[in-house]
């Protein structure tokens, strides 16, 4: 069960994302229907009847990210285009079946208007990129093709200079799947992109959408996510961000979190020194990716530091100090109290 929980944030973030930027989304990643759309009409999300139009489909492995959208495109026409998009977070045999299913459904279902069905490849394997459906017998044949795109395709040092606020979901999204199963990379790196939040020009709307979409791609513990609400709260004090409703959402989320894990389990022994080595590697995740690999001499001096509080503060500077020499300076304040 542990296991299915990422792939399900991912999903409800890839959603959300979607609704939130849907212009933005298919100029990222299919720039040639993005084109086509009349972005001047109305645009109509479906996606909340899709189950009831296929209860075959729905009877097997339900995929939570299917988003239907009704558009219009420019050609001087009056078509209706209903776009399919779905997230696929891992290789699936059956994916392209699948597909093919939901868009007849969506085909009949809405009187047989033109139907475009989108996937994005979200998972970790660079070789499967299923494309096609189709087979043949005694005379009959059906060929099905739908449009694909393969997130491990984009070149993170693209999307962290591209102005498409969609970039930032599908680097957190990378981040993510790079990170998984290593908590301490994975907060450094959800630190690293919501700071990105305030020097990208974003909107006020567009930094709670974005916040929301980091969040849940990049779930941590109880304990580590506090080390975020740490850095939110900071930013809040140093910019304009809209951060009280982030930082709200956050305990919110964490309040809750916390009464889960608190009705499942009891204090464990070892609490304290696994949030202090957890909150010292991601000091050193940030020290590394700022100033380079001469930062990895610190962490046996940052392990002396015994106060959780400190190393909180340590943790939060190594984003701030303008050097190293800086941080250093910091750091040995620090160890002359503990």
């Amino acid at each position: 069960m542990r296991k299915r929980r990422p792939r399900r944030g991912f999903d409800e973030a890839w959603k959300y994302a979607i609704r939130a930027f849907f212009r933005e989304c298919l100029q990222l990643l299919f720039t040639a229907v993005h084109d086509q759309v009349d972005w001047a009409r109305p645009v109509e999300f479906l996606d909340a009847n899709l189950y009831r139009l296929a209860p075959a489909v729905r009877g097997k492995r339900r995929q939570t990210a299917d988003v239907v959208v009704k558009v219009h495109f420019r050609d001087g026409t009056e078509r209706i285009v209903i776009i399919h998009i779905e997230i696929q977070a891992q290789p699936d045999p059956n994916f392209a079946l699948r597909m093919f299913v939901y868009h007849y459904h969506v085909f009949d279902a809405y009187e047989y208007p033109e139907v475009v069905s989108l996937a994005i490849l979200a998972d970790a394997d660079p070789n499967w990129r299923p494309n096609t459906f189709g087979y043949q017998n005694v005379g009959s044949e059906l060929q099905f093709k739908f449009s694909t795109v393969k997130l491990l395709d984009f070149e993170e040092t693209t999307l962290e200079h591209s102005e498409n606020p969609f970039a930032l979901v599908v680097l957190a999204h990378l981040r993510a799947l790079k990170t998984r199963g290593k908590p301490n990379l994975l907060l450094g790196e959800k630190i690293a992109l919501i700071r990105q939040l305030g020097e990208r020009g974003y909107t006020a709307e567009q930094v709670i959408h974005l916040y929301k979409v980091v969040d849940f791609m990049m779930t941590l513990s109880q304990e580590l996510e506090q080390l975020v609400q740490q850095v939110v709260r900071q930013f809040e004090e140093e910019s304009e961000w809209p951060l009280t409703s982030l930082e709200e959402f956050a305990i919110e989320r964490g309040a809750k979190q916390g009464l889960q894990q608190g009705l499942q389990q009891g204090l464990q022994q070892g609490l304290q020194q696994g949030l202090q080595q957890g909150i010292i590697e991601s000091t050193m995740f940030i020290l590394r990716r700022r100033f380079g690999d001469e930062a990895l001499a610190l962490e046996p001096r940052l392990q002396h530091v015994q106060s959780v509080d400190r190393l909180r503060e340590l943790s939060a500077f190594a984003l701030d100090a303008a050097t190293l020499e800086e941080f250093i300076q910091a750091l040995e304040a620090a160890l002359s109290e503990s």
